[in-house]
């Protein structure tokens, strides 16, 4: 069997009821061996959590990673901020094995398949400055290890710190394992050659590393200086009447930002607000990956969230506390008929995230 049709036959079996499905990885391509095994994603409707799972299936061995559309999405943007596309790659260079969506699975192929051609962002002065000086510093260690094994260890570690340096100063994807020297081989065969040719010659790999260093802007490690001073700022102070309803917004409630990248400056804490009015209830909705901390002010509000398929239901009071923890459904209820709910609200992500959804189930 053919691993597309494997794959196919694996999903209709196990996740009969799937949005849309990839197959993906070597199994596909040239690289194909005999211990290459299928690499599985799956997008299901409703999934309370993401995972991932080795399992065999017939004679197949699979890498499965099991996600909800909100869950990938996540994942893949956690990808592609570390420069390292392991899922994005999975999902745009494999094949669909299952949509039930109309398209959507070939049109986040298309989307992603854009992005990976695009290549990362330019690397920051300091993110740059931060490979130079990783491989300046294991240079000067090569350079003066007299023990063959912490030579050989060093030594390795300057092979991968070169192919970093490399991508990461031309624009191209990183990888671990096999796959930093796929990258490597894809943006600059010639180099991936020379590294391995060089990898138990010493003096011959310092040389490739430094070819590299000089063209990353040479060699840096005296007077390199990491920024990091939190101590020395001025703290902040947001009047009460000064809160801002500039920010994301549900149906039912009113939101007002007090600690934010636009208010404080902060970069990874927002804080504010929330108002429901009386006999009134929010839209259902949740907050991406922020952790949300609730603290009740006035009234007395409900919470409402799904577990195992059944609404549950927190009724809280003045000086309670709720955590809300990330990508779950839930929504905000104010069933007193003569009394609004006031709550302060404080999330792990520098602005409110907000996404608002038809019903309380994973989308």
């Amino acid at each position: 069997m053919d691993p597309v049709t494997a794959a196919r036959a694996f999903v209709e079996e196990l996740f009969p009821g799937a949005l849309y499905a990839y197959v993906g990885g070597s199994v596909l391509t040239g690289r194909r061996t005999g211990a290459c095994g299928l690499d599985v994603v799956v997008v299901l409707d409703g999934l309370p959590a993401p995972y991932r799972e080795s399992l065999r299936w017939r004679e197949w061995p699979v890498e499965l990673f099991v996600h909800s559309e909100t869950s990938l999405a996540a994942y893949i943007e956690h990808d592609f901020e570390r420069r390292r596309p392991a899922l994005p790659r999975i999902c745009a260079d494999g094949a669909v094995v299952t949509d039930r969506t109309g398209g959507r699975a070939s049109d986040l192929q298309n989307t992603l398949s854009e992005r990976l051609a695009a290549g990362p962002s330019d690397l920051t002065q300091g993110q740059a400055e931060r490979f130079r000086y990783v491989l300046s510093d294991l240079l000067d260690d090569l350079a003066d290890a007299a023990d063959p094994g912490e030579r050989a260890f060093i030594g390795w570690e300057v092979v991968q710190a070169t192919a970093r340096t490399a991508l990461g100063v031309g624009r191209a994807w990183q990888g671990s394992g096999k796959w930093l020297l796929r990258e490597l081989r894809a943006h600059d065969a010639p180099l991936a050659d020379e590294l391995l040719a060089a990898r138990d010659d010493p003096a011959r790999l310092a040389a490739v590393a430094t070819d590299v260093l000089e063209r990353a802007g040479g060699r840096l490690w005296e007077g390199y200086r990491a920024q990091g001073d939190p101590f020395h700022q001025p703290l902040r102070h947001v009047p009460s009447g000064a809160l801002s309803g500039e920010t994301a917004q549900s149906g039912g409630m009113r939101r007002l930002a007090a600690i934010s990248g636009a208010t404080t400056g902060s970069s990874r804490l927002w804080m504010g607000q929330t108002h429901v009015a009386a006999a009134t209830r929010s839209s259902d909705h949740h907050h991406g990956a922020s952790e949300t901390a609730i603290y009740v002010v006035s009234g007395r509000p409900s919470f409402v969230f799904l577990e195992d398929d059944k609404e549950v239901r927190i009724d809280a009071g003045p000086g309670d506390y709720v955590f809300v923890p990330p990508y779950v459904p839930h929504r905000e209820e104010n069933p007193d008929p003569s009394q609004e709910a006031v709550v302060v609200i404080a999330r792990s992500t520098q602005e409110a995230i907000v996404v608002n959804l038809p019903d309380l189930r994973q989308h």
